[in-house]
Parts: C-alpha cells; structure tokens; sequence
C-alpha cells in the first residue's frame, strides 16, 4: 500500500511539473506575439492616416511642386550650363554645390577594378549551374523514374580576355539650336490702314501673312461699315471693278450703287490701290421740261475706257467720220463716227465703211476693220458727276520671324576632366541643310561640328596576364577596335585555352509523360474517363422526354407513330436519308434541344410539335416572336401572320401554325429524293436516317393475280413504328421486352406508348444505351457563335434587369 501511494504521489507531481511547464512555455511564447500585435495596432491610426492622405505634399518629406530642377527641362544647351559651373566652382570648390559636382566627376572617372567573366567567384557560381548536384543532392532523386546520366566535362575551357591601348580616339560635338520667335507688323485683327473721301472711308483689315491675292478691306460711311471685300493684290485691274455692292443706286432709272477698285497692287510688302463709290450707270439730263418738252437724258458711265493707240497707217473709229444730209441753210447734215474700240484700215472697197480721217492722219474713203484696242487705262467720266475717291498705301500685314541660335558645346566637359585632349580640328558633320522650326525655314551652313580627341583608358590595359600567368595557353586574337586615322588597333581581343579541374555534369532524360516526381516523391498525373456521365445524363433526358411528351389523353410516354414505304419492282422506297438527322427541334426552330425531331412527325399529329414549343417556352427567359417552317410564336400581343391557326393562347404566349407553310418547306427538301415514291415515304427516309424507327415487319402488300392465286408479289410494304427521337426509340426497343409488351404484325403494328404504371415498371438500367451516349458526347463550341450570340444577349441582359433572350 505504500508502495502505491508513493508512486500515485510520484505521478502527481509528474503531472503538476508538466503542465506548469507547458503554461510557462506558452506564455513566454505569446508573449512577444501579443507585444507585436499591440504595436501593429498602435501604429495603425497613424499609418492609415499616411496611406489615404489625398496629398502626397503632407505626408513626403521635402515635397514641393516646383523643383528647382524644372528649370532645366527643355533647354538644349545643358551641356554648356555644365561647363559654366566648372568653371564657377573653380573658384569656390568648398561650396556645398561644387563639392557634389566635382567629387561626382571624380568619381566617374575614377577607374574601377572591372569583375571578369574568369574571376573565382563567378567561375564557381558558373559551375554549380551547369552541375548543381554539386552543391545539392542527387538530380536523380528530383527525377525518380527518368534515365539519369552523367556526362564528364572537357579537361580544358576557352576563356577572352582584351588588351587595349594607352589611349583611344574619341569625338565631342557642337551641337546648334535655333529657336524661333514672331513678330507681326501690325496688331492682328485691326483695321490699321485708312484713305477717306468725304465720310466715306477705305480700309484694310490685318491679318498677317495672308498671301497678297486674299486682302481683307472695308468701306465704311461715317464710321458705319456699308461692305466688306477681298481684293486679289497680285493682278492690278487696269479698268475699274466692281467687288462689293453698297447701300443707294437704283433711283431715276440708275444702276447698282457698289465699290470699285483699280490700280490695285502689291510689290512685296508694299501695296496700293484706289477705290470709288459709283454706279454701273446713271440717267444724266439737261433741259426743261414743260410744254417746250426740250428735256433729253443720256445713260452715262462713271468710268470710261482709254485705249491703246492704233498701228501706223490705221485709225481708230472715233477720228473717222461720215457726213450724211444736205448742207447749206436747212442744216439738215448729220456726222457720226465708227466704233472707238476699233482700229481700222483704209480700202478701196465702196462695200467697206464710208468715211473720213478728221485729223488727216490717214487718207481714205472706205475703211475696214483692222483690229481691236485694247484698254490700257480709264478715266472718270465727267458727264456722270462726282465720284468719291480713295488712294490706299499700305504695309502689307505680314509676321517677321527672328531666329536665335544657342550652341550645346561637350568639348569643354571631356577636355577639362583631365582625361582627354584635343587631337584634331573641329569638322562639320550636318550641313549646310534646310530644317523647318515651328513652321519658319532655317538654313544653316552646319547644325553640328564634331572634335577629334584622344582618351585614356580607365579600364586596365591588359586583361590577358592573369591568364598567361595561371597557364593558359593562346589560342587566337583578333582587333575589336582600330583608330580611324592611323589604322592602328586599340582594342585587342585574346583566346586563350585553359585547364580546369575534372568535372562532371547530370542530366535527365526519357521521363514519363504521366508521373511527376519531386524529392524522391512521385505522383500519377493519369485520369480514367467518367463511364457513368453518358448514363447519366441519358436517364436524366429519358425523364426530361418522359415529362415533356405525355399523352393526356390516354396516359401514355414515349408514344411512336406507325409508318409505312412500298418496295416495288422498279423502285424501292424503303431506304434512309441522311438529311433527315439536321432536322432536329434545334436545327429547325433555332433553338430548342438536337435531340428530338417533333417537325418529322406526321403533319396531322400536333400534339408533339406543341409539347415541345411548349416545354422551350415555358423554361423561363424566353420573349420574343419567331416563325420557322409555319410555326409561329408570338410573345406579349405580337401580330400572327395570316391564315395561321392558333394552336396554344396563354397569358402571354400565342403559338400559331400554319399547316401550308410547314408542308410546303418540308416538300420542297424532299420532293427531288422522293421521285416516284410518296411524300410519306420521303418522309419516313428522313426518319430512318435521323434512326427514330423501328421496323415492325414487311407482307405483301400488291401481288400479280391469275384466276384468283396470288402467283407473284409485286410490291412489299414495310411497317415501321418512329419516334420523335432516338432515346424514345431505344426506351421501345428494349423497354417492351420488360413488360412483355409487343409490337403488333406488320398489317396492324402497334405504336403505343408506356402507360404509367408500365413506365414505373421499367427497370432503366438494365438498358443498353450506348448508341444514344453518342448524341450527348460533348464537342468543342464554336467560339465565333457563342461571341456573336453573346454580344446581343448582353444589353438585353442589363437593359432587361436580368431577363436575358
């Protein structure tokens, strides 16, 4: 008994020593946990506070939105900015500024031991890639069931080294910039330039650098604008036109009151022209009027025509006169003169104009007409009365653009480092060449000089005596660079072949497609087809067709119809159509399932054509109309086409048929395949070939009669019982035989369907369905109609709320 006390006391304080550890062990582990979670919490206000800050300017130190650095953006001549502050911190290198350019430019060219592709450290690291076993453990263990082999590694290496020397040819570049600005002659838009008669005023409007054919002007009449108008400056009218119309005119028989210019031109920049106020023409009379009725008018002109003179030995028309009437005391003698704008030459011909030369210039009796005088001037017309005139001179407006030229100099940066000198003259490498600058030409006889220089080499100038001293042998050379002017090379490229310690690598090879393996881990990657789906998925539309396809009237599922095709002597009508499998529910109506053939029922048998429609449209989602071979639904009040029966009226759905629409699309497929055969015949070839029949037998249904005795068949009818799909087929076929259910003879074959309880009665899987798993394997979809599809279900999906079509 003590001895048994002693050892529950021994277990006790086991015990007690246990879980004290353990506390103390979880505590002192929780502990730096919980201290971290309360400092992650502490500092979260802060933080967050940080992170959705609208403004970066609050939380960065030191920002600001104008860097004094902007400054240098866009300033071509940088280089030359540089130079200048050398060249100030040459005299104050303890400034802040100039500590930090100059020791950055010390240490630029500062040269730096360079890391060779031969160094130790990138040798070993070059090694463990090609081999990593090295370092880890076996690749055989990564790759377990692949081929391993390992592949020893040549005994020598072919390594490059350069040699360069003392100096190298370099170049620095002047590089020219050239900005553009503008200036205009006058202020754009005003009407800077004026010539007044009276209260009438001419002006020019400006705008410059509008070509000298398009001068904007207007005429104004105590300051009030009466026109405006361009005038083409770069053709002077020798005789005034009209080119705007003005207020006024058209009184006491006048014409049209307008602005005429003339004398108008533009040499360069400076242009003239003058301007009238006038009439086309105006009614001028003189005398009384009254009782002596001693009033006569004339149409004058306000301008009249000065024209050229005449060739020798000819005279215009308004010097040779002709004299008609009796002299003397009655004074009844009338002179008139041939037309002025003609120059006429004398003749001898009494069938030429008659006549005289008044200033005796030019002798003769008959004249002929010579040529004609072209106008070489105008004058006012003094009879017409005052015309106002205006005489404007003005500086065609125009944009005077001044270039300024900025030089980006780098020699004096390169030169000054210490490290390179000048050893050649500078050399124009772009010009002389035209460039467009902000739309203005520019021509420059250079753009850019370049500086031939010589440099030293920061780099060592030979790379190849650690390689020479570890025992490497040459193995070629080659010159990389050489100096344009001399020709002598300054780059010099070496390969040398060196020895290396024995090595070997491992690769792996012939591994199985259908297992991966990691660490000596290996996993089956293979997967076994899902026998049942196809089983599955045919009971499930065997309950889908079951639902869909009820006779109410007699109780019965997976009903067929009874068919019948002759074959005679000279044409057998009994064969199958392959065309008859595309016309399923789907391929027809565009919609529904491929898996039923409701259109190659019998036309008279409506009642599948409407269970089907009627399990498509009562699925939910669908709205809409559509009609396909004479059926049509109609959705929420959308008209029927004439002559449909209506078939099924719901709340909100119409299905119409339109049995003359529905023969005649399926006749017009049939009619050339069914020659001498019957539409029932081709129709029932299509339902052979979509396999929705079963044959029920053949007797003899024709034969050749001699007294009475059938002494020779002629024609034998089959009898086939169909169905509106394959399932529903296969459902019959096998099914029956459960239920002891047969088929008929071939005169009366017996196409019933299942009632209820035989439905229940049959045990589905004994069936063999595999010749209908072939209607529901799965295939690739077409992406270009599911896209198109896709994209008009979409706005009718949101525009829809949800109901998508």
């Amino acid at each position: 008994m003590p001895a048994a006390l002693a050892l529950l006391l021994r277990r006790i304080v086991v015990g007690i020593t246990l879980v004290s550890f353990l506390a103390t062990q979880t505590a002192a582990v929780a502990g730096p946990h919980e201290e971290g979670t309360a400092a992650g919490q502490a500092a979260n206000p802060v933080v967050r506070g940080t992170i959705t800050t609208p403004s970066a300017s609050s939380v960065v130190p030191g920002y600001t939105a104008a860097p004094p650095e902007r400054l240098y953006y866009g300033q071509p001549n940088l280089s030359g900015q540089t130079s200048a502050q050398f060249a100030a911190c040459a005299l104050t290198p303890n400034d802040p500024v100039c500590q930090a350019l100059l020791g950055a430019r010390a240490s630029a060219n500062t040269p730096r031991e360079p890391v060779s592709p031969y160094d130790p450290a990138v040798l070993g690291a070059r090694r463990i890639a090609a081999n990593p076993s090295t370092q880890l453990e076996d690749i055989a263990s990564y790759y377990s069931g692949c081929q391993v082999d390992t592949v020893v590694t040549p005994a020598t290496e072919t390594r490059v080294c350069r040699q360069y020397s003392d100096a190298t040819a370099q170049s620095c570049a002047r590089t020219l910039s050239v900005s553009i600005s503008r200036t205009s002659s006058c202020s754009p838009g005003e009407w800077f330039a004026q010539a007044a008669s009276g209260s009438i005023a001419l002006a020019v409007q400006c705008k410059p650098d509008l070509p000298a054919s398009a001068q904007h002007f207007r005429v104004t009449s105590n300051g009030v604008p009466l026109a405006f108008f361009d005038v083409d400056m770069s053709a002077a009218y020798v005789f005034p036109q009209m080119v705007a119309q003005v207020p006024g005119g058209n009184w006491w028989g006048g014409g049209a009151n307008g602005v005429w210019v003339a004398n108008n031109r533009c040499n360069g920049d400076d242009c003239r022209l003058t301007g009238f106020i006038a009439q086309q023409y105006r009614q001028i009379c003189t005398g009384s009027g009254g009782d002596s009725g001693d009033m006569t008018c004339t149409t004058e002109r306000p301008f009249l025509e000065v024209y050229a003179a005449c060739p020798a030995g000819t005279q215009s028309g308004d010097h040779i006169a002709y004299t008609t009437g009796g002299g003397g005391d009655s004074g009844s003698s009338q002179t008139t003169y041939l037309d002025k704008a003609t120059c006429y030459a004398p003749t001898q011909g009494p069938s030429d104009y008659p006549g005289y030369d008044d200033t005796g210039a030019v002798s003769g009796s008959y004249w002929t007409v010579q040529s004609s005088r072209p106008v070489v001037g105008f004058q006012l017309n003094p009879a017409y009365g005052p015309i106002p005139q205006m005489t404007l001179a003005y500086e065609r407006p125009h944009t005077t653009v001044t270039e300024s030229d900025q030089w980006d100099d780098q020699c004096p940066n390169l030169q000054g480092d210490g490290r390179c000198s000048i050893s050649g003259a500078a050399r124009c490498v772009d010009g002389p060449a035209t460039r467009q600058i902000d739309g203005a030409p520019v021509t420059r006889a250079c753009w850019r000089y370049e500086t031939a220089m010589s440099c030293q080499y920061g780099a060592p100038t030979d790379e190849c005596a650690p390689l020479a001293a570890a025992g490497c042998t040459p193995a070629g050379t080659s010159c990389k660079q050489t100096n344009p002017a001399t020709g002598a090379c300054e780059v010099t490229e070496n390969r040398y072949t060196c020895p290396v310690a024995p090595a070997s690598t491992v690769a792996a090879s012939n591994c199985p497609a259908n297992v991966f393996c990691i660490a000596g881990n290996c996993f089956n990657t293979a997967y076994t087809n899902d026998a049942d789906f196809a089983r599955s998925m045919s009971f499930l539309e065997a309950g889908r067709e079951a639902g869909v396809y009820l006779d109410t009237d007699n109780l019965q599922v997976f009903k067929g119809e009874a068919n019948s095709c002759r074959d005679r002597l000279l044409k057998n009508c009994c064969y199958a159509d392959s065309a008859g499998s595309g016309m399923s529910n789907q391929s027809v109506y565009g919609v529904g399932s491929r898996l039923v053939y409701d259109t190659l029922m019998n036309a008279g048998n409506r009642e599948f054509v409407y269970q089907g429609l009627s399990a498509l449209l009562t699925g939910g989602g669908f709205s809409g109309s559509f009609t396909s071979y004479g059926v049509t639904v109609a959705v929420n009040g959308t008209a029927l086409p004439a002559g449909s029966a209506v078939l099924y009226s719901g709340e909100s759905v119409i299905i119409a048929f339109d049995p003359w629409s529905l023969v005649i699309a399926v006749v017009i497929y049939i009619v050339m395949s069914m020659m001498s055969c019957n539409e029932d015949e081709g129709k029932l070839a299509m339902k052979e070939g979509a396999k929705l029949c079963h044959t029920v037998g053949t007797y003899c249904s024709s034969c050749l009669r001699i007294l009475g005795k059938c002494v020779s068949c002629i024609e034998h009818t089959t009898t086939k019982c169909c169905f509106n799909s394959v399932l529903a087929r296969i459902i019959n076929e096998q099914g029956r035989l459960q239920v002891m259910k047969w088929w008929g003879t071939a005169e009366m074959p017996d196409c019933s369907g299942f009632t209820i309880a035989q439905l229940q009665a049959l045990d589905f899987s004994r069936m063999d369905l595999t010749e209908f798993y072939a209607s529901i394997v799965p295939k690739l979809p077409n992406v270009g109609a599911i896209q198109g599809g896709n994209s008009g279900r979409a706005s009718n999906c949101y525009y829809g709320e949800g109901r998508c079509q």
